[in-house]
């Protein structure tokens, strides 16, 4: 009877790792007299991307991404404008990593016979998996004077299998906006 009830306790914190966010908030910079206050309207740069390693989520997923900044700005009293004081560009970077683990010859086999009582055995990287690692700079320009005034951003790993990117985006940019004086 005290047993099906401990288990269930014992696998509530595995519950909260597995919601654990997987990024990291980057260092900001920013200008020494900058405050969102001063400003009353944003305004996007255009994006250009090009090549092979565009994706057919791409245009979906910026928008995305506009839409979460935009909230945020929003809520901070900013209104979207064609002719904005303050410029927002965004910057993403992804790449594709392999994960890699070291062979060891307790688990991966005897030394190989080389002949004349000769044993060799080499340690070598083996890839495990592929993953993809993410970066997100989001730069705040005075449209003024072109100057950028504030840089914030996260990095992580991306899931292969995010069903919900939105909400992923929207946490780690709401984050990122807070972040700013």
């Amino acid at each position: 009877m005290k047993i099906r009830f401990l288990i269930p306790v014992l696998l509530i914190p595995f519950l909260f790792l597995e919601c654990k966010s997987s990024y990291k908030l980057l260092k900001t910079r920013q200008e020494d007299n900058f405050h969102l206050s001063d400003y009353t309207t944003f305004g996007f740069y255009d994006i250009e991307a090009q090549g092979d390693t565009v994706s057919e989520n791409f245009e979906s997923r910026i928008g995305i991404i506009k839409e979460a900044i935009a909230r945020n700005l929003q809520a901070r009293r900013l209104d979207e404008a064609r002719d904005p004081g303050l410029k927002i560009n965004i910057a993403l970077h992804v790449k594709e990593e392999i994960q890699t683990r070291q062979t060891d010859f307790r688990t991966d086999g005897l030394p190989r016979y080389m002949g004349q009582r000769r044993y060799s055995w080499k340690s070598q990287e083996v890839p495990v998996g592929k993953y993809r690692e993410g970066t997100l700079v989001i730069d705040l320009v005075d449209a003024n004077n072109n100057k950028l005034v504030w840089q914030g951003g996260s990095e992580g790993i991306i899931p292969e299998k995010s069903r919900n990117f939105t909400e992923d985006i929207n946490e780690a940019i709401g984050k990122i906006i807070a972040q700013i004086p």
